[in-house]
């Protein structure tokens, strides 16, 4: 059918069609403002370090008060290409602080499957020991590889704290939340305060509402009244009394009871310390009011049970700890879905601030790391630091570099920074050392021995295996 328009209707449609194309070929293109990574930073040519795994580096142009260009490394790990994915791993052994370097040479004794790239990975403390220049690792909140906890959540008011669970080499960036128990044979449960730890020194962050805060630096809490549970992943003999003498309540002499690998009692003693773990097994050491309950409820014999659940505290959900899950740990998102979190500080710790080339502004030492997805929805490893020395950036800046449009950042994670800064490709590691090494009088620099790190390697999940 023919329409015939009205001369009024017609006209207006013409102007219409007129002012829409005038409009689309004559408005002026409006150039995107650039980002803090397009005005101040060179892109170098990306690397690849193997199939599905891709090294970019970014030189500072603009110093801004610093005597050196910093360097901005990205490392994107996309499993379409490859059989490649994404875990972490703790080392030798849970207690155990070794290198980056050290860590993932332990992956695999065959060259072929040795990882692509890796960086370190959540916070840590250290833990005193008798043993002088040997303290333990101690994770400052959920970690976990395979499935397998080795520390439990800050409290945070019930909120929990940050992490990222790395499930089929995807990483989720979320709020994390441990819920450990112990049940005796009589059918009556206690909880469990942690994992790995000595009882009564919680670091870094409370653990529950009874934690209470006693020293600051480094962070560390203290309850009278735990049972905390040792894996045979800890690695070394249990921490006995004592092992923070600035913390009264190590000093308790508690009771200790040791499980097998069938959660059956083989021994339940007064004291505790120096017992390693048997294989498969537990050992449990109470204090306080925890104490009290293992001498009243298990014996020689016993069969206990050990609960445990990691809720995502964002999704409301319960997240199962089989063997297709890691957890790397943190404190702070530094992106949440493309968008920088309005409660992330602008902080510098760690190394802290200096004064920058004009003798008198300050400004941040802190390496960073960090972990994420971009919108392709690949995994990334993030590091920023120095050429040759530690020379990071406040935290909330560090985020403001990473929400450039060039990176295409979806959800990112902050990691142990400082010294911890660590990246390798390969066999090569590619961020400065800028930790003075203890054993040397001549400030001899070495990179820091660190609780964990994560790593692209040879794998078969994502849309590869798909």
């Amino acid at each position: 059918m023919t329409r015939t328009y009205r001369p009024l209707a017609a006209l207006a449609a013409a102007a219409a069609a007129l002012t829409l194309t005038t409009s689309a070929t004559a408005a002026p293109t409006v150039d995107e403002p650039k980002s803090p990574l397009g005005l101040n930073w060179t892109q170098g040519t990306p690397v690849a370090v193997a199939a599905g795994v891709t090294h970019t580096t970014w030189t500072e142009t603009t110093l801004d008060n610093r005597a050196k260009a910093r360097i901005l490394q990205v490392v994107e790990i996309d499993p379409a290409v490859s059989a490649v994915t994404l875990e972490s791993i703790v080392g030798t052994s849970d207690a155990a602080r070794e290198t980056v370097a050290a860590q993932l040479s332990g992956v695999s004794s065959v060259a072929d499957r040795h990882p692509y790239a890796g960086t370190n990975g959540g916070l840590f403390q250290r833990e005193p020991t008798p043993i002088r220049g040997e303290e333990n690792a101690v994770h400052t909140s959920v970690s976990a590889t395979d499935g397998v906890l080795h520390s439990s959540s800050c409290w945070s008011g019930g909120k929990g704290s940050s992490g990222a669970v790395i499930q089929y080499g995807i990483p989720y960036v979320t709020k994390l939340r441990t819920e450990l128990s112990l049940t005796a044979p009589s059918g009556e449960t206690v909880r469990l305060d942690d994992i790995n730890r000595a009882p009564g020194r919680a670091p870094h962050c409370a653990r529950d509402e009874r934690d209470a805060r006693v020293s600051t630096t480094p962070p560390v809490y203290t309850d009278p009244d735990e049972i905390i549970a040792f894996t045979d992943d800890y690695g070394r003999p249990v921490p006995g009394v004592g092992t923070d003498p600035s913390v009264e309540a190590t000093k308790d002499q508690g009771f200790e009871v040791v499980v097998d690998a069938h959660g059956v009692v083989t021994e339940a003693r007064e004291g505790r310390g120096g017992t390693t773990v048997p294989v498969g097994g537990r050992v449990l050491q109470g204090i306080g009011t925890g104490a009290d309950w293992l001498r009243a409820h298990l014996v020689r014999d016993d069969k206990i049970t050990v609960g445990q659940k990691l809720h995502d505290v964002t999704l409301g959900r319960e997240i199962p700890l089989d063997a297709s899950v890691d957890v790397v740990s943190s404190f702070h998102e530094l992106l949440r879905h493309g968008q920088i979190p309005t409660a992330l500080p602008n902080s510098c710790s760690g190394s802290g601030t200096e004064k920058g080339t004009d003798g008198t502004n300050l400004i941040c030492t802190d390496s960073r790391t960090a972990l994420g997805t971009n919108v392709r929805g690949n995994p990334v490893l993030i590091t920023l630091t120095g050429q040759d020395n530690e020379d990071g950036e406040y935290l909330g800046a560090f985020a403001a570099l990473l929400d450039s449009q060039e990176l295409a950042l979806v959800d990112v994670l902050n990691l142990d920074g400082g010294g911890s800064t660590t990246l390798m490709t390969g066999t090569v590691v590619r961020t400065p050392p800028t930790n003075l090494d203890e054993a040397s009088a001549d400030g001899v620099k070495v990179h820091r021995q660190v609780g964990d790190a994560v790593y692209a390697g040879v794998g078969g999940y994502g849309m590869y295996a798909k």
